[in-house]
C-alpha cells in the first residue's frame, strides 16, 4: 500500500524549500557585489588612490559601504564571535541526563544512536550530527526555515539541512552567526551578541534539554 505524506506536510515542505532557494540567491548576490568591491579596493590600492567610479559605488551601493568608525576591528569581532559560538554550543549541543547531546531533529525521534551516551567524539553528538549542523538548525528556525522546538510543525530534516550547510560552507564560507549580522558594518542585530547569549546561557532562558521530555531516552 502506498502511504502518501499528509497534503500539509507537503505543503510545509516545499514552502522551506522555496525559503531556502531565496536565501541561496540572496547570498550569491552579496557574494557577486562583494567580488566587485574586492576588485574595486584592489585597483584603488594598486593606483594609491580611489577612483571617482569607486567613490560613486560607495555613495550608492550599500554593499560598497566603507566601515564606519565605530565598525568593530577584526580582532574583536574574532573574539566575539567565539564567545557566541562557545556560548550557543553549552546551550544547544550539551549532555542530557541520559548523556547524550542531540540535534533538535533526532532528539524527536527514537532512533538508534551513532554513539553510545557520553562517547561521542569531539564537535560531535550522539546522534552523529555535528555542532554545526545543530546549530545551523537553530539559526534556520528562528530565520523561518523549519521548527525547531517540540510540539512545533515541520523540523528540518537532516537530510535537507545537512547538504545546505555543507553547501553554504563551501561557496560562501558560512558559520555559525552569518545570519545574524549586519552585512555592511560587521555587527550583531539586535540581540545576537555575544554577550546576550552568555546572558542566556547564564540565566538558563533556552536551556533546551530541559525543556524536552527526557524521560523518553
Amino acid at each position: 500500500m502506498n502511504h502518501s505524506p499528509p497534503r500539509g506536510s507537503h505543503d510545509s515542505m516545499e514552502e522551506e524549500i522555496k525559503i531556502l532557494r531565496k536565501k541561496v540567491r540572496e547570498l550569491e548576490l552579496v557574494n557577486d557585489h562583494s567580488r566587485l568591491r574586492i576588485k574595486e579596493l584592489e585597483n584603488e590600492l594598486a593606483r594609491g588612490s580611489p577612483t571617482e567610479s569607486t567613490m560613486s559605488h560607495s555613495r550608492h551601493s550599500p554593499l560598497g559601504t566603507l566601515p564606519s568608525p565605530n565598525t568593530p576591528s577584526p580582532s574583536s569581532i574574532h573574539m566575539s564571535w567565539k564567545a557566541r559560538t562557545d556560548a550557543r554550543i553549552r546551550l544547544f549541543c550539551s549532555l542530557n541526563r541520559a548523556g547524550n547531546a542531540l540535534c533538535s531533529w533526532h532528539d524527536s525521534r527514537r532512533e538508534r544512536r551513532a554513539y553510545p551516551p557520553r562517547m561521542a567524539p569531539p564537535g560531535c553528538l550522539n546522534c552523529g550530527c555535528t555542532y554545526d549542523e545543530a546549530l545551523f538548525e537553530e539559526s534556520l528556525s528562528r530565520h523561518g526555515v523549519g521548527s525547531y522546538h517540540p510540539g512545533e510543525t515541520v523540523r528540518m530534516d537532516p537530510a535537507l539541512r545537512n547538504p545546505l550547510l555543507r553547501l553554504l560552507q563551501q561557496r560562501y564560507g558560512y558559520r555559525d552567526g552569518d545570519f545574524e549580522r549586519d552585512s555592511i558594518t560587521g555587527e550583531w542585530l539586535e540581540g545576537e551578541g555575544h554577550s546576550l547569549w552568555e546572558q542566556k546561557l547564564a540565566a538558563g532562558a533556552l536551556s533546551v534539554r530541559k525543556a524536552r521530555n527526557e524521560d523518553r531516552r
